[in-house]
């Protein structure tokens, strides 16, 4: 997949301490546990020919490792986990193409948002294009507990609701729903790879992507935000 393919957000936040009490950057051993859903092309995905998780956001959070000289635990989780494990200490990052919002903000920090995208619809060409109120009457597949699943809930739209991509992408091909609405970025991806098969609607929502840390870890957030920085420099 192209990291190139992820949109930097035009202006970056200023870098500062989460709530709570300074804490040390890493584990005891040096270690940093990073948990991901790898289904988030460009962003974090299984690299079909290694088996190996890379993206952008797997080398924001390695380059900034690297800067605290700490070594970088990569797992696979569920989305719905992703922010509790952090919460409660059982992961030091999480990524996966994660929205900030103020409700997140309350149990994790944020580093500054490295890419500014949204929701859309990925259908099959020559088939109507999706729309919201069309979706009210489709069977729309998205990521369980995620901010596509919030905005379609809250437009009287009760989508199917899957852990993985993978897994939405696996009922959309078997034709046991009609669109899937997910990140933009990923979506034109899919749609752009399908030989004209597949399409992509117009964005629906325009959302920051930041890395999830646990509250109070100031070094690990500065530590991502300048990788952020120096990423856009370029």
């Amino acid at each position: 997949m192209r990291a190139a393919a992820a949109v930097f957000a035009a202006a970056f936040l200023a870098a500062g301490c989460g709530d709570g009490a300074a804490r040390p950057p890493a584990r005891a051993d040096g270690t940093l546990v990073l948990v991901t859903t790898t289904d988030t092309p460009p962003y974090s995905y299984r690299d079909a020919e290694t088996g190996e998780i890379v993206g952008l956001e797997i080398d924001i959070a390695r380059e900034a490792a690297a800067k605290l000289g700490c070594r970088l635990e990569l797992r696979q989780a569920r989305f719905p986990d992703l922010l509790p494990m952090v919460s409660a200490g059982q992961a030091d990052i999480a990524v996966s193409g994660i929205t900030i919002t103020e409700g997140r903000r309350q149990t994790v920090d944020f580093s500054v948002p490295y890419a500014t995208e949204g929701g859309m619809f990925l259908y099959r060409a020559g088939e109507p294009m999706p729309t919201v109120p069309r979706a009210e009457r489709m069977r729309v597949a998205t990521m369980d507990a995620s901010t596509y699943d919030f905005y379609l809930s809250s437009h009287g739209v009760d989508p199917l609701r899957f852990d993985t991509f993978d897994e939405a992408m696996e009922a959309f091909r078997g034709r046991r729903v009609d669109t899937v609405f997910y990140d933009s970025c990923t979506v034109r991806l899919v749609a752009a790879e399908s030989g004209g098969a597949l399409a992509a609607s117009p964005l629906e929502t325009c959302e920051n992507f930041g890395i999830a840390v646990r509250k109070g870890n100031a070094a690990l957030k500065a530590a991502l935000d300048g990788a952020i920085a120096e990423r856009r420099a370029r």
